[in-house]
């Protein structure tokens, strides 16, 4: 029994010791239970002057259309294939046009010869021909003159009836119309063709010679080719189908050089002319920099956001800049020196202005000048760093030194 007491004792006093240990352990961990969480942003760099962001553009881009419809015969490059500007892309079948040349040409010949001929006059033996011609009508008409005569003297002695001397009367008109058709023709051979009937000639020669200037326009623009140098940036044509006059076949860019679209606040507009020099960071590109002119500030603004679009153009000899990037333009200035940071990480307190800071899980308040307070972003010219993490929306309870849990 003796023995059993004293093992009964030790138990409880090493579960008493168990329980001392674990308590002290728990309090001596911090709790966390009562730690804020607290949302915050980081100020990524810092920059002086007025930045915007906008997005980079090919300094051109062209889309290639044919100027006539036609299957298509060849293609001669792929997406992606640089050209320079007079390469031929694309060729159309081209043997109907070949065709209405053809055709073309055959009526100028056609029409030239009547025109020489009209201006080269009757031949002796046609107006020979025609003068036999005028001597048989008068020799016609003269028979039928006389034969007339002795029917009316026939026809006065009543030997003769009405209807008779009638039918003789109808063929010695007809006489005299065919001798006054002759002499007609005869003297229109010998006078020659009039001006009117030789500037008529001259006008249809000329209409058939504008015919076949555009049959063989239509034969040129079979074969498409490239109106400036640059990259194919999408092919929309292959062999056997059909072009449409004026439906794009391909696109292409010019990438040696770039731009970049921007929008900028109404209150900066006036800081941007053309041939203003600016700083481009593309982060994508490796973070570099680039220099930049701006060669367009639109006089009116974007209707939706208010904001001023402008173009900056930059050298991309390298091709590291791609159509769709993200750029940073940053405009150097005393104006509005300082660094950009959410409206809402800044506190006034007894007319002062202040941020705070987390770093690791402890906040630090700091002081700052703010020049411009706007809805939604300040201007901070100092008390702030590069990388500093700032606390969006701080409460009261927030005070150097205070731990939070940032998110």
């Amino acid at each position: 029994m003796h023995k059993t007491a004293k093992w009964r004792a030790l138990g409880v006093a090493i579960a008493a010791a168990s329980l001392i240990t674990a308590a002290c352990s728990e309090s001596s961990s911090p709790s966390t239970e009562n730690v804020p969480v607290v949302k915050t942003w980081k100020i990524a760099s810092i920059q002086t002057g007025l930045t915007v962001t906008g997005k980079i553009t090919a300094a051109e881009e062209i889309q290639v259309v044919p100027k006539v419809s036609g299957r298509i015969a060849s293609v001669a490059v792929q997406e992606g294939a640089a050209v320079n500007q007079g390469d031929v892309l694309v060729t159309l079948e081209a043997s109907d046009y070949q065709d209405q040349i053809n055709q073309a040409e055959a009526a100028i010949a056609g029409a030239q010869a009547r025109l020489r001929e009209a201006k080269a006059g009757t031949r002796t033996q046609q107006l020979e021909q025609l003068a036999g011609t005028v001597e048989q009508a008068e020799a016609s008409y003269q028979v039928a003159q006389n034969n007339y005569n002795r029917m009316k003297a026939l026809f006065d002695s009543g030997a003769l009836s009405q209807a008779e001397l009638e039918r003789t009367q109808l063929e010695l008109e007809k006489a005299r119309t065919g001798l006054n058709q002759a002499r007609a023709q005869y003297d229109l051979a010998k006078e020659g063709p009039t001006a009117d009937s030789v500037a008529a000639l001259e006008a249809e020669v000329s209409r058939l010679n504008a015919t076949l200037d555009m049959a063989k326009n239509g034969y040129a623009n079979t074969v498409i080719t490239a109106p400036i140098s640059g990259v194919v940036a999408k092919r929309n044509a292959d062999p056997g189908e059909l072009a449409a006059a004026g439906a794009p076949l391909m696109v292409l860019v010019k990438m040696d050089q770039v731009k970049v679209e921007a929008s900028v606040p109404e209150g900066q507009i006036n800081q941007f002319s053309p041939g203003t020099v600016v700083d481009v960071r593309v982060a994508s590109a490796g973070g570099r920099t680039w220099k930049g002119e701006v060669e367009f500030v639109s006089p009116v603004s974007d209707p939706n956001t208010s904001s001023f679009p402008v173009k900056i153009r930059l050298d991309n000899e390298d091709g590291s800049l791609r159509a769709g990037m993200v750029a940073e333009v940053s405009l150097q200035g005393d104006a509005n020196e300082g660094v950009k940071v959410p409206s809402a990480a800044i506190v006034t307190k007894d007319g002062k202005q202040y941020i705070y800071t987390v770093d690791g899980n402890v906040v630090h308040e700091a002081e700052v000048s703010v020049s411009q307070m706007e809805s939604d972003w300040a201007t901070v010219t100092a008390g702030v760093s590069e990388n500093d993490q700032l606390v969006i929306n701080p409460t009261d309870q927030l005070s150097e030194g205070s731990r939070v849990i940032a998110n």
